[in-house]
Formats: C-alpha cells, sequence, structure tokens
C-alpha cells in the first residue's frame, strides 16, 4: 500500500489532465511572465503554454533599467584601463557561451512559438513610460515596439488567427519614428478584429483592405495628412471608432456605413472633416475644431460636443433630430442653441464652460482668465418638454455665480425631474442664492458634488443646502457628495 502511495505523489498532476484543461488554466493567467512560470512545470505545460489564446505582455520598468546596465557595463569594458571591470562585465556571457539577449530578441523567441494566439496586448506599462530619461533615449530603438522590422519577424507566426490586438508603445523612442504597422497587419492579420494603438507615428499608406475590422482605437498618435481619410478605405466595416489625442489629421471624408459610436478627439485642427454616417448612434467631439466640420447623421441618440467654434471655423450637423441625450462643454452656446431647437424630446442634458483649472491630483488652480463666461438661454430649455435630467458642470457653476443678477430677471426655469450640480463654490452667498433659482416645484431628485478644495467648505455648506430642500413645497430627495478630479456621468450612456 504504502508503495502505490509513493508512486502516485511523484507522477505529475499535469500528466492526469487532459490538454483542453491544462490550456484553460494558463489562458486564465493570460500575463506572459506567469505563463513562463507555468510551462517550467513539465513538458505538458510547456506545450500547452505554446497554444494559448489570450496574452499580456507588460514591458517593466526594470527590463529598461537591465538593458541600460548591460549598455554600460558593455561600454566601460571596451575602454583602456578597464579589463578587470570588463572580464566582470562578460562573466555570465562566458558561462551561458553567448551575449545576453536583447528585448526584443527576447519578444521574437515567446511569441513565434504561440500557434493559436487570438488576443495579444503588448504593453509598456507607466512607470517606464512616465520616467524621466536622458535626451539620447530617443535616439535608441530597443524599446520600440512598434518597429516594423520588429513586427514582421513574431506577426506572421499568428497570422491565421490573431483577431484583437492592443499595443501601448514606448512613447519616448515611437512618437519620433513612422511605423508601418497598419500596412503590416493588414498584409498578414486578415482576421484582425479590433485593434488598440496607442503612444506611436502611424503611417496608412499603401494598405489592404481590413474588411473584417470592427473597432479601431488611436490613443496620443501622430499620423500623417490623410489617415482619416485612408481609415475610411482600408477598414470600410468598421463599428467603433475612437480617436483620443490624434496629432496630424489635416482633412476626412467618412463615410462608413456600419459605423454606431465614433469618438473624434483631435489635437491639432484639421482643414475640413465630413462625415455621413447613417447608423451613428453615438458622437463624442472633443477636440480642436475643424475649419469646415459637417457631419450627417440621422438616426443619431447621443451626443457629446466638446470643441471650441472660432472664427473663421464652420460646423454644420445636419439630421440630427433624434437627440435623446446632449453633453455640452464650450464657451460659446450657439451651436447649443440649435441643437435644442432641432431635438425638442431630449431627455438628458450636461451643460459646461471648460474655465476652471485643476492639477493632476485634482487640486483647484483658479479660473482661466481667456475663457468668456456667458450664460447660456436657458429659456431654451423649456422646448424640451422631455427633459428629466440636467446636469451642470462647475464652469457654468462659476458662471452661475458671477451672473447671478441675469439669473434673477429670469421668470421661469425649465422643468426637470433631476438636478445634479458639480460646482467649485467661491462665496457662500451666491450659492445659496443660485441653488433657490434652481429648486423649482419639478425637482424630485437634488445631487451636489462639492469640490474638495472648494473655498466654500463642505461642512459649511450642507447645512445651508439642507436648508433650502426642507423650505421647498415639494419633497427632495437629496444627495450631498465631494469630487476631485472626474465628474459624474453614470447617468448619460457614454
Amino acid at each position: 500500500m504504502w508503495g502505490l502511495c509513493q508512486v502516485q505523489m511523484d507522477f505529475p498532476m499535469c500528466l492526469l489532465l487532459p490538454r483542453y484543461l491544462l490550456e484553460d488554466i494558463l489562458n486564465r493567467l493570460e500575463d506572459a511572465r506567469e505563463i513562463a512560470k507555468a510551462q517550467c512545470v513539465c513538458k505538458e505545460f510547456l506545450d500547452a503554454g505554446n497554444d494559448i489564446r489570450s496574452l499580456r505582455i507588460i514591458v517593466l520598468d526594470i527590463y529598461h533599467e537591465q538593458a541600460r546596465n548591460i549598455d554600460l557595463r558593455s561600454l566601460r569594458s571596451q575602454m583602456p584601463g578597464t579589463s578587470n571591470g570588463g572580464e566582470a562585465s562578460t562573466s555570465q556571457s562566458k558561462q551561458d557561451g553567448n551575449p545576453p539577449l536583447k528585448f526584443k530578441d527576447q519578444m521574437v523567441q515567446i511569441l513565434v512559438k504561440k500557434r493559436n494566439l487570438v488576443q495579444l496586448r503588448f504593453e509598456v506599462d507607466s512607470r517606464l513610460q512616465s520616467k524621466a530619461v536622458p535626451e539620447d533615449e530617443k535616439r535608441r530603438t530597443d524599446f520600440w515596439i512598434s518597429d516594423p522590422y520588429f513586427v514582421r519577424k513574431w506577426i506572421p507566426a499568428m497570422k491565421s488567427t490573431l483577431e484583437h490586438l492592443c499595443i501601448v508603445d514606448y512613447g519616448q523612442q515611437a512618437i519620433m519614428r513612422r511605423s508601418s504597422i497598419i500596412k503590416i497587419l493588414s498584409q498578414y492579420c486578415k482576421r484582425l478584429k479590433t485593434l488598440d494603438l496607442r503612444n506611436m507615428f502611424i503611417e496608412t499608406s499603401d494598405c489592404e483592405e481590413m474588411p473584417l475590422m470592427v473597432s479601431l482605437t488611436w490613443r496620443c498618435v501622430k499620423v500623417t495628412g490623410g489617415a482619416l481619410q485612408d481609415i475610411n478605405t482600408i477598414m470600410p466595416n468598421l463599428q467603433t471608432l475612437a480617436l483620443l489625442g490624434v496629432f496630424g489629421v489635416e482633412r476626412g471624408v467618412l463615410k462608413f456605413q456600419e459605423i454606431k459610436v465614433l469618438c473624434l478627439g483631435l489635437s491639432t485642427p484639421a482643414k475640413e472633416v465630413t462625415m455621413d454616417l447613417p447608423k451613428l448612434e453615438k458622437l463624442q467631439l472633443k477636440m480642436q475644431c475643424p475649419q469646415k466640420l459637417i457631419i450627417k447623421a440621422s438616426i443619431l441618440k447621443y451626443l457629446a460636443f466638446n470643441l471650441e467654434v472660432m472664427e473663421p471655423s464652420k460646423v454644420e450637423l445636419k439630421c440630427m433630430a433624434g437627440l435623446q441625450e446632449l453633453l455640452y462643454g464650450a464657451s460659446s452656446f450657439v451651436t447649443l442653441s440649435s441643437l435644442i431647437e432641432k431635438n425638442p424630446n431630449l431627455k438628458k442634458i450636461f451643460l459646461d464652460i471648460p474655465c476652471m483649472a485643476l492639477a493632476e491630483d485634482g487640486r483647484f488652480l483658479g479660473v482661466l482668465k481667456d475663457v468668456p463666461l456667458m450664460l447660456p438661454d436657458f429659456t431654451k430649455l423649456h422646448e424640451c418638454e422631455s427633459l428629466e435630467i440636467l446636469n451642470i458642470g462647475p464652469g457654468l457653476w462659476h458662471c452661475m455665480e458671477t451672473n447671478v443678477e441675469i439669473l434673477e430677471s429670469l421668470v421661469k426655469w425649465p422643468s426637470m425631474s433631476c438636478l445634479i450640480l458639480h460646482m467649485i463654490p467661491q462665496n457662500l452667498e451666491l450659492t445659496v442664492k443660485v441653488l433657490r433659482m434652481l429648486l423649482r416645484l419639478s425637482v424630485k431628485f437634488l445631487t451636489i458634488y462639492v469640490h474638495t478644495s472648494s473655498a466654500v467648505k463642505l461642512d459649511i455648506l450642507q447645512p445651508k443646502i439642507k436648508t433650502i430642500v426642507s423650505e421647498c413645497e415639494q419633497h427632495i430627495n437629496e444627495d450631498i457628495k465631494t469630487w476631485t478630479k472626474s465628474l459624474d456621468f453614470s447617468c448619460f450612456s457614454f
């Protein structure tokens, strides 16, 4: 009996598991480092690790430090009078018989063995992205992930399986060099459906069509002038397109027939952008306004409009008569008036003026002096008979405090059942006065967010708010909270 138990204990447990379970275990790990450790357990895990469907490679700061230390030791070994140091620096190489593999070569060795990879995320971590580096770092390419020469080494291994790809490149090196990664993917990855590229300089010319692509995201990337037009041609069946912090677009005519969600965040003003998108439902415009912007979207339901329309820019919003939700953030409310006139069935509206400056940690720095503080025409909101939620941002709230005399002249305020206020109150008396105006009979729910570094502190303001609410004729469910960095848009569909 003892002998039988001993045999069972020595027998590797992984040999008792069917292959599909081994693969499922490793797929749940996802992280490349953890999978590599598991593959050391036994031959069965080693083989199963090469058949995983999902892989995440995180390029850590320590990899960069190790590479620079190797470079430094190598440099010292070549200097006169450093023979001892040179011997020490090459001792590991002598033991192995080969020089240490460079980072990219190690990645190639890992990736070319993955036979069934469906999803890959290749990401340089935030610590490496943000740390200060010498100026000569920009001349290096050893951590340039979207390097075409590097990509061509491993992408063929997964050309028949890869469907989802995300690459967060090392901006210090990548943003200085053009990458033809789109061209390479269009040639090899015919099954690719979703693509997310960040921190790189993207070239889009001479690409083949990618008919299966349904979602494309670019974040913090530089592109050539015709990139927007090229994407329209290369990926005609996109359903979701998110361009966030994109530099260099000059013009584009978008005629995606299947697109439903579009986020256009151009960080440099284009000359002309025209869109005719028959199935578009959600549109977010957060960008430098093009000289000419024409948008036709007949079934659009949700619109976030965050751009300053300055002379001589021209904006035309055509066939937008079915909006249900509108988030509007600008110092000019001309476009707002036009949108409200065309969309009387709006149910949820957010209004703000981008004039409140916050530090990275959320501290309030002050009011931007170059932003006009003009009130919208609140009487226009009477046309929105279905209005349920009015959400006011901190910039507009400040403008309301400073223009309280104008607000007092309003005889009738728009009706809504839910009122949400984000504020950085500067004057207790003015805050109380504006709040009394807003709490009309229709308001049943009130949520107030008071900034943590406001001049008027929450412990002073809260009793005043409760008193005002208790004096109202109707019962109001109030909720008083604080905020620091982010506004609450949870009631909206974005």
